[in-house]
Order: structure tokens, then sequence, then C-alpha cells
């Protein structure tokens, strides 16, 4: 036996596979039977048009408070039947909240920006603050309790904010996407370690991760990444096909 089928005989009798294929998110979502996406910070759409593209067909409900990006969402998601919108935020309160729309909307926060957030190359340059509606997870949920819900939050900087505000929703969760920060461009987020506990305490295990911007003053380190958390109990339960 060859060193290379050697090793992968060990590593399979110790319950795990080598692979070339790296699973994706799509893969995840049909791995349990997911029927229903939440894209908090949807902008203008572009993550339900990658899961759309890579293969996801079930529901699809976005939320973007920022009313001329909302407008441009809405006609993206108009020719989808099982894709709708809602114009608001979600977070900790009801009510209305003011958020730092951006030079690159995409960069829009209610969090405020760090010294190193205004200095970054990303067009995070503050061009005016809205007031937008508000609401939590917990308070929009009982609409989505029969669905198989995963929940995506990319909210820059306002992770945190979305999650306390969906205790009891997250409880229901089969999965959850959260864009977290290596580097921080606003003020009051979370450190890496200190989202996988919070996730692990809510009953989560981190599952993927994916790079999504390097740091403009160091192009070989992260700034940001995907990371996919599945539910801890079925860890054991659910296999790849």
């Amino acid at each position: 036996m060859m060193v290379k089928d050697r090793l992968k005989s060990i590593v399979r009798s110790a319950g795990y596979e080598i692979r070339r294929h790296h699973p994706n998110l799509v893969e995840f979502l049909h791995s349990r039977s997911i029927n229903l996406v939440l894209d908090v910070g949807a902008n203008e759409g572009q993550f339900a048009q990658e899961v759309r593209s890579n293969g996801y067909t079930g529901k699809v409900v976005s939320f973007e408070p920022v009313a001329e990006v909302f407008e441009r969402l809405e006609k993206n998601c108009a020719i989808d039947k099982n894709w709708h919108c809602r114009n608001m935020a979600i977070g900790e309160t009801i009510g209305t909240v003011e958020i730092n729309v951006s030079k690159n909307t995409a960069m829009s926060s209610i969090a405020n920006q760090t010294e190193i957030g205004r200095k970054s190359i990303y067009e995070t340059d503050v061009i005016r603050v809205d007031k937008v509606r508000i609401a939590t997870l917990d308070s929009i949920y009982p609409e989505f309790a029969d669905d198989r819900v995963f929940l995506k939050v990319d909210t820059q900087g306002f992770e945190q904010h979305v999650l306390r505000g969906g205790s009891n929703s997250l409880r229901r969760l089969l999965g959850v996407q959260l864009e977290l920060p290596l580097v921080h461009l606003y003020e009051g987020t979370w450190k890496f370690d200190e989202a996988l506990l919070f996730m692990r305490e809510a009953g989560f295990t981190l599952s993927q991760v994916r790079p999504v911007t390097y740091y403009s003053r160091d192009p070989v380190s992260l700034l940001e990444m995907d990371c996919i958390f599945k539910r801890t109990e079925s860890s054991d339960e659910v296999k790849y096909h």
C-alpha cells in the first residue's frame, strides 16, 4: 500500500474523509433539506443570486433597510417567484434606527466605523445617515415557523445584535452563516473567538469557512470570512451525498 493510500485508510478509520472537492453552502442547504433562507443584510441581492446560480431552488426572504438599495433589490427579486424582500433592518429592537450609508452601499452599517474602517480602500465613506425600520428576528420568525430555515447575516459589524434579537428563533434554525471580521472596520464588533463561543452556547458548531476579503495593508492576510454553522446535535446525523 502506498503512503498516500495508507494515510487515507487511517483517516477514514478515525471517521474522517480526505476530499479534493470542498462542499459549498448550497450543498450544506441540500444536506439539511433547507427550504427557506433568511437573507439579513441583502444589499441588492448578491447572496441570493449566488445561491440560485449554485443550484438552490427554495424560498429566500431578503432584508435590506436602505430605501434606494431596496429598490434595486426589489427589481432583482421580482423575476423570481420564490424570492421575496422586506425593507427593514434586523436587530435587538423594534422601531426605527439610524444607519450610516456608505459610498459603497454594501459597507453601510448601523455600527460606527473604526479608524481602520474610515481609512480602508473599500469606499466606506459615510455619505449620509438614514432612519430605517428595524425589527427583531424573534418578532418576525413566527411567519416562518413551519419551514426548515437557514439564516445568513451580513450586516457590517451588527451581526451580534441580529442574533441577540433572535434568542428564541436560534433554537429553530438548522444553520447560520455569519460574516466575521479578523480586522475590525466597525466599532463594538465581537472578536472571532467571541463569535464562536456565542454560537457554541447557542447550540451551533462551525461547519465551513470561506474567505471574503483580504486586508489592504497586509494583502496575504484575511480581513473577513464567511462562517457556516451547523446545529451541534445534528453533526453526526447528516452525511453529504
